[in-house]
C-alpha cells in the first residue's frame, strides 16, 4: 500500500496536498499535530481485493482479502466523514457571503429540488434587492425550466400508450381520460388495449370500464399481436393501451416495450407518481425510454410529499408533462398540465415541508453533491 506523509501549516492545507497528490478518493489513514503544522498520512483509493492480494504477495508484510476488506471498509467511512465536513466548510461558506441565496436554496431542497437544478435556478434568478424579490424570481426561473405539452392531446384522438411502474396510476388515468372523451363524443370512437397478458385482474379491470362506458376493450396476447391488434381499431378515434408494470429486466416488460417502439403511430407517455423516491422515479424513465417517451403524466399528487424530483426529472430528460392527477374521482381529479400549477403546487408541498427545520445534513450534502461550479468554488475558498 502506497503511504505518504503530508505536513502543512493547518489541516485546510495539508488537505488540499492530499487532494493534488491522490486525487478526490484519497483515503486519511491518521492526523496529528507536530511542530509547524499538523501531519496527515494518506493513500491513494484503495485497488480490489484481488489485485491488493496480487500486490502484498510479492510485498511482505502479505495481507489477506478478510484483512483488506476490513481496511478498505475503514476507509471508505473516513472518507465519507471526510466529505460530510468538506460539504459542511463550503455550504458555511457560501451561507456568509450570500445569506439571501443560501436561504432560497433550503426553499429549494424542501420542495425536493435537487443540487444541479437549485444551482441552474439561482444562476437564472441573478441578483434582486429583498429575499422575496429573490424568491419570486426564482420560481418565475422554474416555471420557465418546467416543460409542459400545454394542451388535451386526447381530445382530439389519436392512439396513446401509458407506461410505468406498478400502482403508478396508468389505469385510473385511463379511465378518467376515456371517460372524458366518451362523455364529450360517445362510446362508438372509443377502444381499450391491455398488452398485460399474463395477469387476469388486470384484464377484468380494463373489461368493467369497458363495459360501463360501453367501449371496445382488446387484449394483445400470444395470438394477438399489438401490430394486429391496432390495424383491427384503425377505424377507432381514440385508442389507449394498457401496460403492465414490471421490473426492467423481465422478458414480459422488453417484449411490450418492443412492440410498442415497432409502432410509430403510438405516442407513448410514461406515468410517474410523484409519491415515489427519485431513484425510482429515474428508472421507470430509464426502462420505459427505451420504446421511446414523448411525454409524462404525474399522479398521486394529493398523496405526495414533494414534486422537486420528479420536475427535476422531467427538466433533465425534457419530457413534456402533460396531465397531472390528484385524486380517485372518474373523470374529474385529472387536469392539462401547466408550468404555472406545477410550481405552484410543488411550492405549497414544499412550505409543508419547512414547517420543520430542514435536516442540516441534508442541505449541505445537497449543496456539495452539485457539479463542480458553485460547490466546488465554495470548497475551494473554504479550504
Amino acid at each position: 500500500m502506497q503511504l505518504k506523509k503530508f505536513v502543512a501549516k493547518d489541516m485546510r492545507r495539508a488537505l488540499m496536498d492530499v487532494r493534488q497528490a491522490f486525487g478526490e478518493d484519497a483515503a486519511i489513514l491518521s492526523t496529528r499535530s507536530v511542530e509547524g503544522g499538523v501531519e496527515v498520512v494518506a493513500t491513494p483509493a484503495p485497488a480490489s481485493p484481488d489485485k491488493a492480494a496480487e500486490f502484498n504477495a510479492a510485498n511482505e508484510p502479505s495481507v489477506s482479502k478478510a484483512e483488506f476488506g476490513a481496511m478498505r471498509s475503514e476507509l471508505n467511512s473516513i472518507r465519507s466523514l471526510l466529505q460530510q465536513r468538506l460539504n459542511g466548510l463550503a455550504w458555511d461558506q457560501f451561507a456568509r457571503q450570500t445569506p439571501a441565496q443560501a436561504a432560497i436554496w433550503e426553499r429549494l431542497v424542501a420542495m425536493g429540488l435537487p443540487g444541479n437544478i437549485n444551482q441552474r435556478l439561482l444562476d437564472l434568478a441573478g441578483q434582486a434587492r429583498t429575499l422575496d424579490q429573490l424568491w419570486r424570481q426564482t420560481l418565475s426561473a422554474l416555471v420557465k425550466m418546467t416543460p409542459v405539452h400545454s394542451a388535451d392531446p386526447v381530445s382530439t384522438g389519436g392512439i396513446f400508450a401509458f407506461l410505468g411502474p406498478t400502482g403508478a396510476g396508468k389505469t385510473t388515468t385511463i379511465a378518467k381520460l376515456a371517460t372524458r372523451f366518451v362523455l364529450a363524443n360517445g362510446p362508438e370512437e372509443v377502444a381499450l388495449v391491455t398488452t398485460d397478458s399474463f395477469r387476469l385482474a388486470a384484464h377484468e379491470q380494463l373489461r368493467t370500464l369497458g363495459r360501463i362506458l360501453g367501449v371496445t376493450v382488446r387484449i394483445v396476447d400470444n395470438q394477438h399481436s399489438l401490430g394486429d391488434t391496432l390495424q383491427s381499431l384503425a377505424h377507432k378515434r381514440l385508442v389507449l393501451i394498457d401496460t403492465a408494470g414490471l421490473p426492467s429486466r423481465h422478458p414480459e416488460q422488453q417484449r411490450q416495450l418492443s412492440e410498442l417502439a415497432d409502432q410509430p403511430q403510438v405516442q407513448n407517455w410514461v406515468v410517474l407518481p410523484c409519491t415515489a423516491q427519485g431513484q425510482v422515479l429515474q428508472a421507470a424513465w430509464k426502462t420505459c425510454s427505451t420504446a421511446g417517451v414523448s411525454g409524462c403524466i404525474l399522479t398521486h399528487l394529493d398523496e405526495a410529499c414533494v414534486m422537486g424530483e420528479a420536475l427535476a426529472l422531467c427538466i433533465d430528460r425534457a419530457v413534456p408533462v402533460v396531465y397531472e392527477t390528484f385524486g380517485q374521482a372518474i373523470p374529474d381529479d385529472l387536469a392539462v398540465a401547466t408550468a404555472q400549477a406545477l410550481v405552484k403546487r410543488a411550492v405549497a408541498l414544499g412550505r409543508a415541508q419547512a414547517a420543520t427545520p430542514v435536516d442540516r445534513a441534508r442541505v449541505m450534502n445537497n449543496f456539495g453533491s452539485q457539479p463542480p461550479s458553485r460547490a466546488a468554488a465554495a470548497k475551494r475558498a473554504a479550504i
